[in-house]
């Protein structure tokens, strides 16, 4: 018995000890380097389980004193009670900055976590073909109505070099069982040197162009549309719905670009020279690499390239209401450069709310399904649009 737990004891005091890391690297963040990356990136998935493993540790800890190891499960009682204190304050702040947003959150279902790219689509339609490529979207149905169902159109992320039409499926499911028809759509992705920066708004505005004619087949109404988008998705979301209501959004498929009554985006790349000069450097997915990949060069050898995907060049006083959620701890696209131009967008006379997530990063929200992150992303988003289609 005394091995047994003198094997629990030096266990619960290296989980203790990744615990209490995790902790500071959440409060470095976002400049801490690589870990404050860390640190922000397991809160808002798997915060609850860190704080239960805590626990254990701590009741691990006051066995072990009990049971003559006094030392080492005095250590592991401190660093638990650290861990357990600190665990705490960053969930209640995570979870206080989603109440104060109107999220709705479940605590038991932090506990299920599922997959994000799970179930599959109802329907997958081709969108359009471009040369040797076919563009399709995947569509989720909603419960029959007599009415039509507003439609929610995705754009997924991926830093315009990577993600799949299905990667959020959860979130595009739960959606659609909350009476909207979804239809996520592709887009084409950079490849060496193939850059995308004229390509993949087109693309997103031919598949607009495409839903407007093809709702109604689905029982949605065209009329009644929102644009959701993360990261890349929020960048094209924001730029062509922001174009669509100025009347300034044009597409090579022809036809009329239906105009969004409402745009709910997470952690938009609105700014692309703060991600190229400020993002970190996470190997594979370099933020100089991304932009580059996309424009074809650097920001300084394409200045017009740059300012065509800068949302902030789309600005005007007729943008439909929108929503940004920023994670705080954002290392990739980084904070300052999303509320510079929330305050551009304010000043311009968009209606743009702004919700701040505290010790969150990137794709917060997507990690897993059910996660804290994931039901304040669903859950605000869902208010929000509530709000505009009364």
């Amino acid at each position: 018995m005394r091995v047994a737990l003198l094997i629990a004891a030096v266990l619960s005091a290296l989980v203790g000890v990744t615990i209490l890391g995790l902790v500071i690297g959440a409060f470095l963040a976002p400049t801490g380097g690589l870990p404050a990356v860390v640190g922000s990136v397991v809160w808002a998935p798997f915060g609850p389980f860190l704080l239960l493993a805590a626990l254990g540790a701590f009741a691990i800890g006051v066995a072990a004193r009990a049971g003559g190891l006094r030392r080492l499960g005095g250590a592991v009682v401190v660093l638990s009670v650290l861990g357990i204190a600190g665990a705490g304050l960053i969930l209640m702040r995570i979870s206080l900055a989603g109440l104060t947003a109107g999220a709705t959150l479940d605590l038991p279902a932090m506990l299920r976590l599922g997959a994000m790219d799970q179930p599959a689509p109802d329907v997958i339609e081709k969108v359009r073909t471009v040369g040797a490529t076919a563009l399709h979207a995947a569509i989720y149905l909603p419960p029959a109505t007599e009415a039509p169902a507003p439609v929610i159109v995705y754009i997924h992320g991926g830093g315009f070099l990577t993600g799949t039409k299905t990667e959020t499926a959860a979130d595009l499911r739960w959606f659609a069982d909350r009476g909207w028809l979804v239809v996520s759509v592709e887009y084409r992705l950079f490849g060496p040197g193939s850059p995308t920066w004229d390509k993949a708004p087109d693309d997103v505005a031919c598949a607009l162009v495409w839903i407007g004619r093809n709702a109604a087949r689905f029982g949605g109404d065209p009329a009644r549309l929102a644009l959701l988008g993360d990261s890349a998705g929020g960048n094209l979301a924001i730029n062509t719905g922001f174009a669509a209501a100025a009347g300034r959004a044009m597409s090579s498929c022809g036809g009329d670009i239906p105009m969004p009554a409402a745009i709910a985006v997470q952690y938009p790349a609105v700014d692309p020279v703060s991600i190229y000069e400020e993002g970190f450097p996470i190997p594979g997915f370099e933020p100089d690499m991304l932009i580059e990949g996309y424009i074809g060069g650097s920001p300084e050898t394409y200045p017009e390239r740059v300012a065509a995907i800068s949302s902030a060049t789309h600005l005007s006083a007729e943008a439909p209401p929108t929503l940004i959620i920023l994670p705080q701890s954002d290392s990739l696209v980084v904070a300052p450069g999303t509320l510079a131009f929330v305050r551009d967008a304010r000043a311009a006379g968009v209606n743009l709310e702004l919700v701040q997530i505290p010790f969150a990063n990137h794709v917060f929200n997507q990690i897993a399904a059910n996660s804290l992150g994931n039901q304040i992303g669903r859950t605000v988003r869902l208010r929000f649009l509530a709000q505009h289609f009364r």
